[in-house]
């Protein structure tokens, strides 16, 4: 027997809205600071940013670059 879809959702809220003491979060989730695992993850986050803010620093180097030469080449050729 098929629910309709106004009970479904009433069930679902009531499923979700009841279990809520059975939702644990892991200690870096729940924000323990001292635990080794939170900084360990926050090293990593801090790494991979300084890896993603380098590569994106380089691709805008390379286009800035890029614009310069084109530029440099225009006027050369006697162009505006």
């Amino acid at each position: 027997m098929k629910m309709p879809s106004g009970s479904r959702t009433v069930f679902l809220f009531l499923l979700v809205f009841l279990s809520q003491s059975y939702a644990v979060s892991c200690p870096v989730c729940f924000g323990a600071l001292d635990d080794p695992a939170t900084n360990g993850m926050n090293v990593a986050i801090f790494t991979l940013l300084g890896v993603t803010g380098s590569v994106l620093a380089a691709f805008v180097a390379f286009f800035l670059r890029l614009r310069k030469l084109s530029r440099s080449a225009a006027t050369e050729r006697g162009e505006s």
